[in-house]
């Protein structure tokens, strides 16, 4: 009798003269933290419960998000608000998240998860180094020189853009479209192959090159801005930086087709560039300067184009918050595992940056929305060829980048996140 009372105490049933065992107060705690959380959340507990918090709405992916714990640390860790080392444990294989990773990051807010100070110390003062040209080269190649065969499962096949596109539409979004591959400008859906070709010629269509025009587009990626340029407008040249040898070696076969006269794809810093260009692109880069880089690399800019030029600036930007974005889980969590030496600023720094550095801002666009798209399709795509993945990168690595592109696609749906074009001209 005393067996079968320390039993039924185990998987957290209330007795006569017992707590309520850990399982019980688990489950009690999370479904307060989500009596409004509008999503299913389905939990199997280590002693092989299965029970849901949340209200059941249904989502656009169409999954409810299922969370496996192997043991009871990960449940502590949400007990005492520790996002970091519950996700540091999903990573380690102690606990599993499959389905509906897209509602993370509202699960983080709603649960009010937060960063321990120590976790907070210690990334604030990682984080804040300048971006000289050597920091900045081993930040983007940690992130994009990863094997190439691993990109290939997720990136648009037409042009590799590693960047927000820009759809026809935003809503509803498809999880069977997105995940449908297409060929580029040509498709007769609204396929990310098709928003990446928007996205660039969008931008050129703002240069504008003619003549004898040059452009200089900063971090390039794998050259897909350069390709429609070339095919759209009859000018000089057109000028790509990045420090990715993946994306310049297969870049450059991608614009093989064109007359090399006419481009150059570098692989390097944008600074050891010290030639001035009728009108400069920025697709994402801004991204890389870190927290006190903005207005250095503004400067660099005006320094690269001549008055009166057309200057593309297109970057991720956080929503004003009086505390430093690195006090945020999911920032924390992408800096350290997927994107180390990130940093997004405010729109309003942005502006401010551009105006007091010699452009006058023509116009602004946010593509906030159009990115959730963009990494959804990623994510899918990504879902899809999972084996390939982890046969590349292995499982701990995949799991980072399932909550980096899931979380973010999350968070630009809520506004945590945004993405601007500003449309500039040199003064």
């Amino acid at each position: 009798m005393e067996s079968n009372t320390v039993s039924r105490a185990r998987l957290g049933e209330v007795t006569e003269g017992t707590k309520p065992g850990l399982p019980t107060r688990f489950r009690e705690f999370i479904q307060q933290a989500l009596t409004r959380f509008p999503h299913t959340v389905r939990m199997t507990d280590w002693t092989g419960i299965t029970w849901e918090a949340g209200l059941g709405e249904p989502h656009w992916s169409g999954q409810d998000l299922e969370v496996r714990f192997r043991t009871d640390a990960p449940a502590r860790d949400l007990m005492r608000l520790d996002g970091a080392r519950f996700l540091d444990r999903f990573l380690e294989g102690e606990v599993d998240l499959e389905g509906n990773l897209y509602i993370i990051s509202a699960l983080r807010r709603q649960a009010d998860l937060k960063l321990r100070l120590p976790h907070v110390v210690a990334r604030f003062i990682a984080n804040r180094a300048f971006q000289n040209p050597w920091r900045a080269r081993v930040s983007v190649k940690s992130h994009y020189d990863v094997p190439q065969e691993a990109l290939n499962t997720y990136l648009d096949r037409k042009y590799m853009s590693y960047s927000c596109g820009m759809f026809e539409r935003t809503e509803p979004i498809d999880v069977g479209e997105l995940r449908r591959v297409g060929v580029g400008e040509a498709d007769d859906f609204d396929s990310l192959e098709k928003a990446q070709w928007r996205k660039f010629k969008d931008a050129i269509d703002y240069v504008r090159p003619s003549g004898n025009d040059t452009v200089l587009d900063v971090g390039c990626g794998y050259g897909g801005q350069l390709m429609v340029a070339l095919e759209n407008y009859d000018f000089a040249k057109v000028v790509g930086w990045t420090h990715s040898t993946n994306q310049a070696r297969e870049g450059r076969r991608m614009l093989a087709e064109f007359d090399p006269a006419r481009w150059e794809l570098n692989e390097g810093d944008y600074r050891e560039d010290d030639r001035v260009y009728d009108h400069i692109t920025s697709t994402g880069m801004i991204s890389h300067v870190g927290p006190r880089g903005l207005v250095p690399y503004v400067r660099e800019i005006r320094k690269r184009i001549k008055t009166g030029g057309r200057y593309l600036h297109h970057a991720l930007m956080s929503r004003y918050s009086k505390l430093p974005i690195d006090y945020n889980v999911g920032i924390a969590f992408n800096k350290k595992y997927v994107w180390p030496g990130f940093h997004w600023f405010p729109v309003g720094e942005h502006v401010r940056a551009l105006e007091m550095n010699g452009f006058q801002v023509d116009r602004m666009t946010n593509l906030s929305f159009h990115y959730a798209k963009t990494t959804a399709a990623w994510y899918e795509r990504m879902v899809q060829h999972r084996e390939i993945m982890v046969e590349a990168m292995g499982e701990a690595t995949v799991r980072a980048w399932q909550i980096f592109l899931a979380g973010i696609t999350g968070s630009y749906l809520s506004r945590d996140v945004h993405v601007y074009r500003l449309y500039c001209v040199a003064t």
